[in-house]
């Protein structure tokens, strides 16, 4: 079973009357894949036209042309100089789109208009501006083109061709299958990426909103514990006070002086859970949380967690080069850690096992039993649900992870990961 994560989720309030929403850009990924794209343009240009250059009898007016194709160049180098320094904006992203538009007609416009095959070049920063900019700025820069290539069918710079009809009509088609390959092969490159990175996007999207869903609903029970816990306070402090005197009346009462002294036990017990909870929101609000050996923690958690579950029968092995690992007094883990314990307890109490295991990276906690299983367990309200919830989402806070399969030979073994390291460890 794959570990539980659950992200934090950031809110921002504001209240009054918010400023228009300011161009953010676009992300620095596909700001790398346009500016790809593009020097691919100017590169296939240059290739065309010095394979054009090559051809004598087509006599291109080469100087312009090579103008063209530095003011090209520069354009380009202009934006890879934007998102370097962060600048790159989608008004400056559609206006430089326009600018290929643009030059690419002026090309085309020195070398035969709209019979030159290379005309089809146009559509590029169509797709270009489709893909990443809104729809409105796509459906400016199509009138764009039309309106180029419209023009471009009556003023054109006329070729003069030194080669036969057949000659000119074989280098026609040569030109309208070079044009057709590289505008196929940069289109499916440049969508293709984007897609993959749209899914990826999509796919980080649902699970931030699977988190979202998730903190509130902890968060929403969470509050419901605190509230519980502050309501109790009293109530259990009283009861605690009318059993000792119950107690002290009959302690020599042979019937009743037992049931006292059990009652007063679980008293102690639940104003020892409550206390925790008063321990931990005090630790929040203060320094962190000190450091001991994990070992030490661990016998220690074990010990106080059988006087909550005196019948259950608990061994511990520990694995790991020593000296053990200092390890922060986390309520968090202790309460993740004693859910594992209390569930393995309602499956096998006789047979409850805690291996302990560390190395250089990190630290492991196993907890295992002998009881029904994971499937036996589903249908169970009281076990394996909001616990194991709250479990993994504490773990997923401090940078850890928790993973439940089955035992070899039968019963469950929940494992706690949790790295030595945890720079990224969650909080709230």
């Amino acid at each position: 079973m794959p570990a539980s994560t659950l992200k934090a989720s950031n809110v921002v309030v504001t209240s009054g009357n918010s400023p228009p929403m300011a161009d953010v850009g676009l992300p620095r990924q596909a700001l790398r894949r346009l500016l790809a794209a593009r020097l691919l343009l100017v590169a296939g240009e240059a290739l065309a036209l010095a394979l054009a250059a090559g051809l004598a009898p087509l006599r291109l007016p080469l100087p312009p042309m090579l103008a063209l194709l530095c003011l090209h160049a520069l354009l380009v180098l202009l934006q890879a100089r934007a998102i370097a320094a962060g600048e790159a904006s989608r008004q400056g992203v559609f206006l430089h789109l326009m600018g290929d538009a643009v030059l690419i007609a002026a090309l085309v416009y020195f070398s035969g208009g709209y019979a030159n095959p290379f005309i089809s070049l146009l559509l590029l920063p169509l797709v270009l501006t489709a893909a990443l900019l809104p729809a409105g700025l796509a459906w400016v820069m199509t009138g764009t083109v039309a309106l180029l290539y419209t023009l471009l069918m009556t003023h054109y710079h006329p070729l003069r061709l030194d080669m036969t009809e057949r000659e000119a009509g074989n280098l026609h088609l040569t030109g309208m299958w070079l044009s057709f390959l590289f505008t196929a092969a940069l289109v499916a490159a440049f969508v293709a990426r984007l897609n993959v990175d749209l899914r990826a996007r999509d796919r980080a999207l649902a699970e931030a909103r699977e988190a979202a869903l998730r903190d509130e609903q902890l968060f929403a029970l969470g509050m419901q514990a605190a509230a519980a816990a502050h309501d109790l306070a009293t109530p259990l402090s009283t009861l605690g006070l009318e059993l000792e005197a119950l107690h002290n009346e009959y302690a020599n009462d042979d019937e009743l002086a037992p049931t006292l002294a059990a009652m007063t036990a679980q008293t102690a017990r639940m104003q020892a859970v409550l206390e925790r909870l008063r321990a931990f929101a005090a630790r929040t609000r203060t320094a962190s949380p000190p450091l001991r050996p994990v070992d030490a923690w661990v016998s220690e958690l074990v010990e106080h967690w059988q006087l909550m579950r005196p019948q259950a029968r608990v061994t511990i092995e520990s694995t790991g080069r020593p000296p053990a690992p200092a390890i922060a007094d986390d309520p968090l883990l202790a309460s993740s850690l004693i859910t594992l314990l209390n569930n393995a307890a309602d499956g096998s109490p006789e047979s409850v096992s805690l291996a302990l295991t560390w190395t250089a990276e990190a630290i492991e906690f196993r907890v295992l039993d002998r009881g029904p299983g994971l499937a036996a367990q589903v249908p169970k309200a009281e076990g394996w649900g909001v616990g194991l919830q709250l479990a993994a989402a504490a773990l997923d806070r401090l940078g850890g992870g928790l993973e439940l399969s089955p035992r070899p030979g039968g019963g469950t073994q929940a494992r706690i990961h949790l790295p030595r390291k945890r720079p990224h460890a969650r909080r709230g």
